[in-house]
């Protein structure tokens, strides 16, 4: 994910609204669908189960010893409406509203108010350290965010999908390509606590001189996708884990709920080119999901293709993919004839139609941050999941939902596939 200002005379337009008090065009542009009890939220998650998450922090004092995650799973609750005083807050921290004010290059004075009037009160509809389901064992995706993300960013991907029966773990990486996150490192007194170390986003040359440090950046996030699957492994087998957050919720239940024997790895943006080099380096993640996959940091690595032996979707976004770009995806896509490799675009959609900013901005905001449309951003979420959903039924030998067969007829209209 990449977000930019179109321009700041807009910005400025929109804040001499506000200061006007002309409040008819502030509620026409302040329009959202989704709230409940006061609460602006992302989409309330579409399968049958109320959606839990929580989040973990593992391995030494350091961020290149350990990973740092969220997870979304399936809890016992069954009405996620009961429990809306414990969703979960979209912006995790108030630090990451100077993340996003860093990530769109504005005045941090204005930007921070900016960013904490748009986010401060947004929710995601998912509880936080609810009872895990553990009637069944479920299958497990690992997913990695695109450049200016968080662990919070995809949240109604990552809880849509975990509703219909998946435990979702959210990396956050710590490379520099998230908008904000932190480490937990000692503090340098004799009562040897722990203190956050944050690590902000690290501004670069877009696909100029920045080569050299997306490799590098891609070296770290892979060593976390296999590090986030070890500790995953480790939760599944009860073992005792080093959670250097406070503990908000009894890891054990998490103790034989998860199927890793045919372990997803999804991404968006870089965090696609991130699940290509990781399906290529680790073998136990057995299916790839890129959406909108940026192909810039893989290139030159015309031998990569030939390492990845997984099947593969690609869910493109019309807007943002290229013919160089293409090119490089269709490495992936040939000669593959011993898996399948499937690559659909979907029409009239932008690259942020697969994060959550559609459903937490108005329309006026939408367009100055490159998030406004042509589809629906509900149908462009729906198809992507209900694509998604019905690839992964396919190749986990799950029975197809006709519900999701249906709504992707419906809206046939809406994509097409293959690579022009």
């Amino acid at each position: 994910m990449r977000i930019a200002f179109t321009s700041f005379a807009r910005v400025r337009q929109f804040a001499s609204v506000l200061a006007a008090g002309n409040l008819a065009v502030y509620r026409n542009i302040m329009e959202l669908p989704h709230s409940h009890d006061g609460k602006k939220h992302v989409p309330i998650p579409s399968g049958k189960y109320v959606v839990g998450c929580t989040d973990i922090m593992t391995g030494g004092p350091s961020k290149e010893d350990g990973c740092f995650l969220r997870v979304y799973y399936p809890s016992q609750i069954k009405d996620v409406y009961e429990h809306s005083s414990r969703w979960a807050s979209w912006l995790p921290h108030q630090k990451y509203v100077e993340g996003y004010t860093i990530v769109l290059g504005m005045i941090p004075f204005f930007g921070k108010k900016l960013i904490s009037w748009a986010f401060g009160n947004s929710y995601i509809p998912v509880v936080v350290d609810a009872e895990l389901c553990n009637e069944q064992r479920f299958p497990v995706i690992v997913f990695s965010h695109g450049l200016t993300a968080c662990r919070t960013a995809y949240s109604t991907f990552c809880s849509d999908i975990s509703s219909h029966g998946f435990i979702v773990a959210a990396i956050e990486h710590r490379d520099g390509s998230a908008c904000m996150t932190y480490s937990l490192e000692t503090e340098q007194n004799s009562k040897g606590g722990l203190v956050e170390s944050w690590i902000p986003y690290k501004p670069m040359q877009f696909e100029k001189d920045d080569m050299p440090f997306r490799q590098e950046q891609l070296e770290i996030r892979t060593r976390e996708c296999s590090q986030t699957l070890d500790l995953l492994l480790k939760l599944n087998d009860g073992a005792d884990i080093k959670h250097v957050l406070q503990a908000t919720v009894d890891l054990g239940m998490f103790k034989g709920v998860m199927d890793l024997s045919m372990t997803v790895i999804a991404g968006h943006s870089f965090g696609s080119a991130t699940l290509l080099r990781t399906l290529a380096a680790d073998k136990r993640f057995k299916i790839g999901m890129a959406m909108d996959a940026w192909m810039w940091p893989l290139k030159d690595e015309i031998e990569l293709a030939k390492s990845v032996e997984q099947p593969l979707l690609f869910i493109n976004m019309e807007a943002f993919q290229t013919a160089p770009n293409l090119k490089a995806m269709k490495r992936f896509t040939v000669d593959a004839d011993h898996t399948e490799r499937r690559v659909v675009t979907l029409k009239g959609s932008v690259h942020k139609n697969q994060v959550d900013l559609p459903f937490l901005l108005p329309l006026y905001l939408r367009r100055l941050t490159g998030s406004h449309s042509v589809i629906d951003p509900l149908v462009a979420m729906e198809l992507n999941n209900r694509l998604t959903l019905l690839y992964l039924s396919k190749h986990l030998g799950h029975p197809v939902d006709e519900d999701h067969s249906k709504l992707v007829e419906k809206h046939a209209e809406w994509y097409y596939e293959g690579i022009p």
